[in-house]
């Protein structure tokens, strides 16, 4: 999604020694000269509306980076100092920028004590190890079963009956009606409506696209200063249409089916207009072995030509009972 700005606002930070509420680009507090803490948590000022900066120094200063913290005495500097301004220390040497991009709360949020849920509250907190474990044993046990499932057994079971299904599209050339989008509406056919439909949603902007933002909040710029930003993505709408052309539909599907080995397909009657379409062929060979029975299904002719009635077979199966491949018994 595109992070959208719309301005800067003042921020304040509480001293942690007197509890005064402080201007955010102050660095020591106003009142006992207590230096701004490394892990100082900026506020937002007004929690009814923005109150935008038009100051342009402190604008400038808030797209400038992020404070650093002097590695020697642990006062914040402006992004664009080199030396520290109470110690005179480089800040080259491991100086640490604040870090940027968290959401600013507000006065309010940061003074109102954590949300507990009633039903949760009363129940005790599992210790950290048991949950381990627990966590542990269901990731054996997931390891276990899917052991389980891929182990295959071979047994030697009888074909005990064959069936087999062949079939034929038949098709015509016609005039149909469908839907696509402008750019996937078959070349030659006629274009009978369009409207504009919504296709996908971009994080980027795509020309025409429509705009669609969240609601604004402050972002911590680590410099006392705050960025109202939005974060917007776009909704991108284009031609959907409805078309006539001409294509081969099925209209009829001719179908052939047993209980032996010798499979044969259709005869097809094709009538003025009409042409033969795909073609499909489905094979079963069921098993027994004493009480246990299986079904193995392929499309495969050659393999369904072998398995003739009270021939043995070496089966390969699956801890579902599924055949996984077969083999005769030679």
């Amino acid at each position: 999604m595109t992070r959208k700005s719309l301005g800067f606002v003042p921020l304040i930070w509480q001293c942690a020694f007197c509890d005064t509420q402080n201007p955010g680009p102050i660095k020591n507090c106003t009142n006992c000269g207590a230096p701004q803490p490394e892990n100082v948590e900026f506020l937002q000022v007004d929690e009814e509306r923005f109150n935008f900066i038009k100051d342009e120094a402190l604008i400038r200063m808030a797209k400038s980076g992020p404070d650093i913290h002097c590695p020697f005495c642990g006062t914040r500097n402006l992004a664009t100092n080199e030396i520290c301004t109470n110690c005179g220390g480089d800040l080259g040497w491991g100086g640490k920028e604040r870090q940027v991009g968290q959401r600013v709360r507000t006065v309010t949020e940061a003074k109102a004590p954590p949300q507990i849920d009633d039903s949760t509250a009363k129940k005790r907190k599992a210790p950290t190890l048991a949950i381990i474990l627990i966590i542990l044993a269901l990731i054996v046990g997931c390891v276990v079963l899917l052991f389980m499932l891929l182990r295959t057994d071979d047994v030697t079971a009888t074909v005990s009956d064959v069936q087999w299904e062949r079939s034929i599209n038949v098709e015509v050339y016609t005039s149909i009606t469908d839907t696509a989008w402008h750019d996937e509406v078959p070349t030659g056919a006629q274009v009978t409506f369009c409207s504009p439909t919504y296709r996908y949603t971009s994080d980027t902007y795509v020309s025409g696209a429509v705009e669609v933002c969240g609601d604004p909040y402050v972002q911590d710029t680590g410099t006392g200063v705050g960025e109202v930003v939005q974060d917007c993505t776009y909704e991108v709408y284009d031609d959907y249409c409805e078309y006539t052309a001409m294509a081969w539909v099925v209209v009829r599907t001719v179908t052939e089916s047993g209980h032996d080995l010798s499979p044969f397909w259709p005869a097809v009657n094709l009538q003025s207009g009409e042409r033969e379409g795909d073609r499909a062929e489905n094979y079963v060979i069921n098993f027994r072995d004493g009480s246990d029975s299986y079904r193995f299904t392929t499309r495969n002719a050659e393999i369904f030509s072998q398995a003739e009635i009270g021939s043995r077979w070496i089966l390969n199966i699956n801890q579902l009972g599924g055949v996984q491949s077969l083999q005769p018994v030679k």
